[in-house]
């Protein structure tokens, strides 16, 4: 057959799948309106009886109502949602197809790759389309035509693949076909990968490659890393691999146990949009700050601030305290302390009232390693705090009859009742100041007494810190795990599912923090070692990554092709790398070379509006620190300026941001402003990589030192 003709083929199939979408989409809409009339009737029947008579009704009958019509709601909520996923079909019902057969099999099996699957509404059993994240799809992304094999949920099935093909859709009309031997076309990829950014991330399906595949179908352990220089796609197998699991899991697992763990807030807002293209509810998402504050329930320092403390020259001890906390060391420290302390307990001390003994420091610590050593240290000191209320209680009723009879003299009635109390009060205070300061556990001063073997200054610093109520970024994670050690906050137990982007970022004892909060979660965690930029920390070490959460055997794979950009920039980038470390290997499109210049706030000004007026739908200005950032913002108008609030992302032009809050996102152009003057260390060369590398089409950089 030629190929004119098997194209003609193509689209007769494509209209009729168009066909039947649009019929099952208005099928589904009358039936989830249906739904909606039916929850009208039954709410308005039972208002007609209750207001006609409030008690016809009896409470059995409205709980019986109430989950009718949440059952109804359901149903209706169900079907809106079918609908919307076959409308985001209609433009492009489906982007491969492969043929394969089955061994032992005559007959050739056509599996025709789309988004979500679709059904013939004259064979039930037969699928016009099906999901891409069905078993068989797997074979468009890894295998090649010849032998194949792929496990289904009844086991590994062998058989020999055909054909492999790819569709290129243009406003829902197929243009053109490619028989390929891989997952997706060079040209078709190239196309796709020429195009403009948008404000938030897109989904992949489509464009999925091999290796990104398997890490995102990888279920054979509880733990997998991915690492992958900039622009690898590790972003995108996070959230398509949610996805995946999502749809593998339906039965036990939805997107309320699901959470992404982000470097930024304005990263969340960024990959916010992934999950509702493929079909899914978006899951939960969190920044580390943010779970490390709901644990200690204090405010910890800000990424971004911390971030500019270590660039000062000044900040030696801020660098040497993030060196030093990111090792091995602190967490057999915590460990420690948290066991002496599980032991031990606090140091009890008489409690007395006058001259009077109220509690022997020997009965709290018979209690507290005795008798309530079952619970957890925070629930024993919860326990006998509430012990010793009960018998301050008796002996605040003596005191109240002693100091009634001395003040009723001066005092009557409600005004007696009054000074009584207050001078009970008064005369407790002492004894309840006492209780409270030694059944408290004070997080950040037994964290500052853990670390014993740390140099004297970050010793001294760690107890000034706890004084003065501050908690610096690199203590938080050591302070919450502590903190979940000791029982003071409880663990999340919901989320089954943990995605850590931007895993390099992280200390060891990060790690340990999330496998202690997140005891039920499967993780994956996706860094790239080159992109670990905070000064201070040492190099990273993706191969440890499993052991730190309690499974040395966990797969690492690697991805070693970079997508996001030209040939040209990724070539600019590798050559900033410090020398040994692995770029991607570039599978860009050709563009224009990346510029140097020296700084001038006019020429940037200029060259911004021409990118802008040129068609570069969205642009960013990267900076070292954020003060700089800060600068720059004010003479760019209409810019909008990252500062690393609460889901911060806006539609703008031009961004502009210093490094630690663009971390993850990407820009059609980047003007990165930045001092050539500092000495190039290892750390100051993955910054500016990493800087760059936010850079699809077009790159400048811009020497602003010396100023």
């Amino acid at each position: 057959m030629t190929y004119e003709a098997e194209l003609a083929q193509e689209r007769e199939y494509t209209a009729r799948v168009q066909q039947i979408l649009c019929v099952v989409i208005e099928n589904t809409r009358s039936h989830a309106e249906f739904k909606n009339d039916t929850i009208r009737m039954i709410l308005a029947d039972a208002w007609d009886e209750l207001r006609m008579k409030p008690t016809a009704l009896s409470p059995r009958e409205l709980e019986q109502l109430d989950i009718e019509v949440t059952r109804f709601a359901v149903q209706r909520e169900f079907a809106q949602s079918r609908a919307k996923q076959y409308e985001k079909m209609v433009s492009e019902p489906f982007f491969a197809r492969i043929d394969f057969t089955e061994e032992s099999e005559n007959g050739v099996e056509k599996v025709v790759i789309g988004l979500y699957s679709l059904r013939d509404p004259a064979s039930s059993d037969h699928l016009l389309v099906h999901d891409w994240r069905a078993p068989i799809c797997g074979l468009y992304y890894d295998a090649m035509p010849g032998p194949a094999s792929f496990e289904s949920p009844s086991g590994l099935i062998r058989g020999t693949l055909t054909l492999k093909r790819q569709y290129a859709m243009e406003n829902g009309r197929l243009k053109y076909f490619v028989n390929t031997d891989y997952s997706i076309d060079d040209q078709m990829l190239l196309d796709i990968l020429s195009g403009a950014t948008s404000l938030h991330m897109r989904q992949i399906v489509s464009t999925i490659q091999s290796e990104q595949n398997q890490a995102i179908r990888c279920e054979q352990s509880k733990v997998l890393s991915v690492t992958g220089g900039a622009g690898s796609g590790k972003t995108s197998v996070a959230m398509h691999r949610a996805a995946y699991l999502l749809y593998r899991h339906r039965d036990q697992l939805d997107a309320k146990h699901i959470c992404v763990l982000s470097p930024t807030n304005a990263f969340i807002e960024y990959v916010s949009t992934v999950l509702p293209d493929l079909g899914e509810e978006n899951t939960q998402a969190s920044t580390l700050t943010r779970i490390e504050e709901r644990i200690i329930g204090r405010k910890v320092e800000p990424a971004v601030k911390q971030y500019e403390a270590l660039l000062d020259e000044s900040a030696a001890l801020r660098r040497q305290s993030v060196a030093w906390k990111a090792g091995r060391e602190i967490i057999r420290l915590l460990d420690a302390a948290a066991d002496r302390f599980r032991e031990r307990g606090p140091a009890f001390s008489d409690v007395s009232l006058g001259k009077t003994l109220l509690f022997p420091a020997a009965e709290l610590t018979r209690m507290y390693q005795s008798e309530l050593s079952i619970l957890t240290p925070a629930q024993r000191m919860k326990r006998i705090q509430v012990r010793l209320d009960l018998r301050l209680e008796d002996i605040e009723k003596t005191l109240y009859g002693r100091y009634e009879k001395q003040l009723i003299s001066s005092y009557k009635n409600k005004d007696l009742d009054f000074a009584t109390r207050m001078a009970v009060a008064q005369r407790l205070h002492p004894v309840r100041a006492q209780l409270k300061q030694m059944l408290t556990v004070n997080l950040p001063a037994l964290y500052a007494e853990a670390l014993k073997t740390a140099p004297k200054a970050l010793r001294d610093a760690a107890r000034e810190n706890a004084q003065a109520g501050i908690i610096w970024h690199e203590d938080a994670p050591g302070i919450a795990y502590l903190a979940l050690k000791l029982g003071c906050a409880r663990a999340d137990t919901d989320i089954l599912t943990l995605l850590v982007d931007e895993a390099q970022d992280y200390p060891d004892i990060a790690l340990r923090l999330m496998a202690l909060y997140f005891p039920k979660a499967s993780m994956t965690l996706l860094g790239d070692p080159n992109q670990r930029t905070l000064p201070g920390l040492p190099d990273c070490r993706p191969e440890d990554w499993g052991a730190l959460l309690n499974h040395p055997e966990a797969p690492h794979l690697t991805l070693t092709r970079g997508y996001r950009s030209t040939r040209e920039i990724a070539a600019y980038c590798a050559a900033l790398l410090p020398e040994g470390a692995v770029a991607p290997q570039s599978v860009g499109r050709s563009g224009e070379p990346p510029v140097e210049e020296p700084f001038d706030i006019d020429r940037l000004r200029e060259r911004l509006e021409g990118w802008l007026s040129g068609g570069i739908a969205r642009a960013a200005v990267v900076t070292r620190t954020q003060r700089e950032a800060e600068a720059i913002a004010r003479g760019i108008k209409g810019s909008f300026l990252l500062t690393g609030d609460v889901n911060e992302l806006e539609d703008a032009g031009v961004t502009v941001g210093c490094l630690n809050l663009v971390k993850g996102l990407e820009f059609d152009a980047v003007a990165v402003v930045w001092p050539m003057d500092v000495e190039r260390t290892p750390d100051e060369r993955r910054r500016l990589y990493t800087a760059c590398s936010r850079a699809l089409h077009k790159l400048v950089v811009y020497d602003c030192g010396g100023r």
